[in-house]
């Protein structure tokens, strides 16, 4: 009996063994791998760059903001940081995202934002994004114009740097209702009709539209109620074949519109069809 149990014994940890030295070969055979694979990496340099997704800029603009140069080592690459670099110096990118592709090629997959307005200040145009980012400079306002985005006058305008988020306003008062009137303005069915949007004075409130139908609106109240009211105005039969109006919502007991048609006739003082909103 004795010595069937040192057999046993000695077969078990004979299989320990095997099982032990297994595992060793393969540890080494992984770690074999992982370095050829860093050695061959480590030959591997950028040559070309594959730049996909909507955006303004060219793609040589991208590339070079990302600081990644040909026969930089491809895997080698800081992304988050030449992700970072793209989105500092392209302030119309809103999203990307480097990936190194075999054997020689960096992808830049980016996604952009688009102009929701602009202002003039000290002498010079910005473009800005929904939440007021600026996006861009320039002494030429025409291409805003040309491309329909409508132009922003704000209360005191303190700073506009291309990235940052436009300073404006004395108090929080007028930061609060020029943002709440601007969020308001945005959810309506003319937005994409809009050529300007005045809130310098937050008692004097205008807008444009189409770029002929000038809306006075008074004060900040009720701005919902006189939103809606310029809406109905401006689907009014009124306004049918006429070149110009002025539309005054001020009052939503008494809506008014002044008209001028294309056969010169003018209308003075009609109030439309719309119900009074109060």
């Amino acid at each position: 009996m004795r010595r069937a149990s040192d057999k046993t014994e000695r077969t078990i940890e004979i299989d320990k063994t095997k099982i032990i030295s297994a595992i060793i070969i393969l540890v080494m055979c992984v770690l074999v791998i992982i370095g050829i694979v860093r050695i061959v990496r480590s030959f591997m340099t950028v040559s070309a760059f594959d730049v996909t997704g909507d955006s303004p800029y060219e793609t040589e603009d991208i590339v070079n903001a990302s600081g990644i140069r040909p026969g930089d080592k491809l895997y080698g690459i800081d992304r988050k940081e030449a992700e970072r670099r793209i989105m500092a110096l392209c302030p119309y990118v809103s999203e990307v995202e480097i990936k190194s592709r075999f054997p020689n090629v960096v992808e830049i997959r980016v996604a952009s934002l688009t102009a929701s307005w602009y202002v003039d200040f000290a002498g010079d145009y910005y473009a800005l994004d929904s939440e007021l980012r600026v996006l861009e400079e320039t002494t030429d306002n025409q291409k805003f114009i040309n491309g329909g985005i409508p132009r922003l006058t704000l209360p005191n305008i303190k700073s506009a740097v291309v990235g940052s988020t436009l300073i404006f306003g004395d108090s929080e008062t007028e930061i609060k209702y020029a943002n709440e009137f601007m969020n308001m303005v945005k959810q309506t069915s003319f937005k994409s009709r809009l050529t300007l949007v005045d809130i310098d004075q937050r008692f004097e409130i205008y807008i444009q539209v189409d770029g002929v139908f000038n809306v006075y609106m008074g004060d900040s109240t009720d701005t919902k109620g006189k939103l809606e009211a310029v809406e109905k105005a401006l689907a009014s039969d009124k306004l049918e074949n006429c070149i110009s109006a002025e539309i005054y919502v001020a009052d939503l007991s008494a809506v008014f519109i002044d008209a001028e048609y294309d056969y010169g006739e003018v209308s003075q003082g009609e109030q439309t069809e719309a119900e009074p909103l109060g």
